[in-house]
């Protein structure tokens, strides 16, 4: 049921770094740079370097930030903004984890926001966040693509743990209804 008190934690919200994911995306950089170097018609060393830069490049680009929700805190594992920096945490496995305890939470608000379409090809999803205001800090955490497998039940759990939870747009409510948040929002418009 959705809003249970048997919410399963800690649950997930985005996808963690994997040792699968990582092989994934050497093997597509793999076969894009033997596809650009010819498939061997080009220098060994032109196709090492072209592989070596591009994985500095395409892995930071394939790896995102995740939270997850723990019985008393939230936690943030981020990854920095820079490409360098970004791959060196992918390399040794070790984002930024910062702690959000629900005590300290003084608001909670829901948005979704249309991404405006420069293109037929844009398949870049709408802004959807979970906004969390503490004393020190505002955090924008990102929410996953399936929404209505957490968010019901995680709004409920934080309004047991005393935390003002907003909702303008009825979000959760057309999550538990089972309607499309792109459809609902994009005929709005």
């Amino acid at each position: 049921m959705r809003g249970s008190a048997f919410f399963p934690k800690p649950y997930i919200v985005g996808r963690r770094l994997s040792f699968g994911r990582l092989l994934g995306l050497g093997l597509f950089w793999l076969f894009v740079c033997l596809l650009f170097t010819g498939f061997g018609y080009q220098p060994w060393w032109l196709f090492l370097s072209l592989y070596i830069v591009g994985l500095i490049v395409v892995v930071p680009v394939g790896i995102n930030s995740y939270w997850v929700i723990q019985p008393a805190t939230i936690e943030l594992h981020t990854y920095a903004a820079s490409t360098l920096t970004k791959f060196r945490q992918i390399v040794f496995n070790c984002p930024r984890c910062q702690l959000i305890h629900y005590t300290d939470l003084q608001r909670v608000t829901i948005s979704y926001r249309c991404r405006k379409r420069l293109s037929p090809f844009d398949f870049n999803p709408d802004y959807f966040q979970l906004i969390l205001k503490t004393n020190a800090q505002t955090y924008q955490l990102e929410c996953a693509l399936k929404a209505s497998d957490y968010l019901p039940q995680f709004v409920s759990y934080l309004q047991r743990q005393g935390v003002t939870v907003d909702d303008p747009q009825q979000v959760v409510e057309l999550l538990v209804s089972g309607k499309s948040l792109y459809q609902h929002f994009h005929t709005e418009t």
